[in-house]
């Protein structure tokens, strides 16, 4: 919330009133001439002046506009604007913010402010799109004692606000918590060979136990078998590629790919996070746009989504070798690496191939291509016409590319999966807890 100044101008705004009395015109220069319809005219033009002048008498209005600092992408917010009047007398008044360049425009709010007192008015504003934005003015018309004519005044508003990504609540289940309560229960928390490599804790040994984790010591000290569980290791890093070229501004779902992409990485970091790993986020195009250093800290899944709230698509091809280049320079511990991006033809599949090289062996690398869920669609439905044979064939060979792009990056060492955006999200979380679970990091 801001105090905004006023500031007022001298060109008056005819009301209904004075309109109406101008028409009246029109029967007085019938019946008495074109001279008396320009006395009246100027009659009523000085009254529409003074009346603007008895305005300046009193105090001005103040306004204050108050609006959430962070928005959501397609959310509604609401907006409200409180006007205070220090005149003892009520006013009128007709207020019209001015959202962002690109927004919907504000309505036209009306209301009447008591003498020495305050006016709240609101309305529901949905930001189309994430970024950085400025709001503008507010634009207030305010009633003049006569009623013959509404003094326009700009409130000084401008004020920058910053819209996320829309998310579903961010949810990560405290795996630890559950299998205490299951014991407690008696169910038994099967793991899978080679999950975890840290201990964790001791417990009596139940039937289908693995022998190997049989802990001796402690089976001689109770004299009954006891068994210890292992856990995935912690402090690991998890670094985030998004690809922000040419590719990542196809529109999907009603979203372009980098904004799918983004959610995504919003989702992976705070899963990371939780389970005690470090994560950090690199954007790219044909260079480095921005990047997060990886850490743990509380704060830093904010700081992911303040470097890439105003991140957009930029019309131009990405250079994967020159990021994998600066990503490799910079984090020299072993990490993995999430890549967002998407394929084409065979050149981009070329360009990705040699650029994830560099990764190996070092960082153990997943590349996330993004597909558009409307193929899928089209696959699944016959084609009525010669158009649609023929954009089926394409779309066919367009997917057989991919495919082999995927292959070729799996031959490299990469893992590489090829989703739709309602899958995105939790594939990817998939395969970092698969990553976990068999300690391959």
């Amino acid at each position: 919330m801001r105090r905004i100044l006023a500031h007022g101008r001298w060109i008056p705004i005819p009301t209904v009133r004075a309109i109406f009395f101008a028409a009246m015109g029109i029967p007085v220069a019938v019946l008495w001439g074109g001279a008396a319809m320009l006395l009246l005219d100027a009659v009523i033009l000085f009254l529409m002046f003074l009346d603007i002048s008895l305005t300046f008498r009193n105090a001005e209005l103040q306004a204050e506009r108050n609006s959430p600092q962070r928005l959501s992408q397609r959310v509604p917010q609401e907006i409200q604007i409180t006007l205070k009047n220090e005149a003892s007398s009520a006013r009128r008044a007709e207020v019209r913010d001015s959202p962002p360049v690109g927004w919907p425009a504000a309505p036209v709010l009306k209301g009447v402010v008591q003498g020495r007192g305050r006016l709240t008015l609101s309305y529901t504003l949905l930001p189309p799109e994430r970024g950085v934005y400025t709001f503008g003015h507010i634009h207030l018309r305010m009633g003049c004692p006569l009623g013959f004519a509404l003094r326009p005044i700009r409130l000084s508003a401008s004020e920058t606000v910053k819209v996320y990504p829309s998310l579903p609540p961010l949810r990560c289940p405290e795996l630890t918590a559950y299998r205490r309560m299951a014991r407690h229960w008696g169910l038994r928390s099967h793991k899978g060979l080679g999950e975890g490599r840290e201990f964790e804790t001791l417990r009596e040994y139940v039937e289908g136990d693995d022998p190997r984790r049989i802990h001796w010591k402690a089976t001689a000290r109770f004299d009954r078998p006891i068994v210890q569980e292992l856990r995935p290791e912690k402090n690991q890093i998890v670094m985030m590629l998004v690809d922000s070229g040419r590719l990542m501004s196809a529109v999907t779902q009603g979203k372009t790919k980098l904004d799918h992409a983004l959610e995504a990485t919003v989702q992976l970091a705070h899963t990371a996070l939780a389970a005690g790993d470090q994560v950090g986020i690199l954007a790219f195009a044909d260079r480095v746009i921005s990047f997060v250093p990886p850490k743990k800290t509380p704060e830093q899944l904010q700081m992911i989504l303040e470097g890439t709230v105003d991140l957009h698509p930029r019309l131009i091809e990405s250079q994967y070798e020159q990021a994998l280049l600066w990503l490799r320079s910079r984090i020299r511990r072993r990490s993995f690496v999430v890549i967002f991006t998407d394929l084409l033809d065979e050149v981009v599949s070329e360009n990705l191939l040699s650029a994830v090289a560099l990764l190996r062996p070092r960082h153990l690398p997943l590349c996330v291509t993004i597909r558009e869920s409307e193929w899928d669609t089209l696959l699944n439905r016959p084609p009525s016409s010669v158009k649609g044979v023929y954009e089926r064939a394409v779309l066919q060979e367009t997917l057989r590319q991919r495919r082999k792009g995927l292959r070729n990056l799996r031959q490299r060492g990469a893992m590489a999966v090829d989703l739709p955006p309602a899958m995105l999200t939790a594939r990817t979380l998939e395969h970092y807890l698969e990553v976990k679970r068999k300690g391959l990091l």
